[in-house]
C-alpha cells in the first residue's frame, strides 16, 4: 500500500473539518433562525423576509465556525422557503 503524502494528508483533513462544520451549521440553523426573530421582535423592527435575512446576516458576523455555518444555512433555507411562498 502506498504511503500518502503530506499534502494529501492535509486535504483529506481539510475535507473532513469542512464537513464536520457543515453538520454542526445544519444542526444549528434553527437556532440562528430563533435569535434573529427574537431580536428583531424586541427591537420592535417590522417583520419581513428582507429584515428577518438582514438579521440572520448579521447573526453570522461572529468568529465562531459553528454560528457562521448556522447563519449561512438558515440564509439560505429562508431564501428557498420565500421563492416557495412567492411562486
Amino acid at each position: 500500500m502506498a504511503k500518502k503524502t503530506p499534502e494529501q494528508l492535509a486535504r483529506e483533513f481539510e475535507g473532513r473539518k469542512a464537513k464536520g462544520l457543515a453538520k454542526g451549521g445544519a444542526a444549528y440553523w434553527p437556532n440562528v433562525l430563533a435569535n434573529a426573530v427574537l431580536k428583531l421582535a424586541a427591537g420592535g423592527g417590522e417583520f419581513s423576509v428582507a429584515a428577518l435575512a438582514e438579521r440572520v446576516a448579521q447573526e453570522g458576523q461572529v468568529a465562531d465556525p459553528a454560528v457562521k455555518a448556522g447563519a449561512e444555512e438558515a440564509l439560505a433555507r429562508l431564501r428557498q422557503a420565500a421563492a416557495r411562498a412567492a411562486e
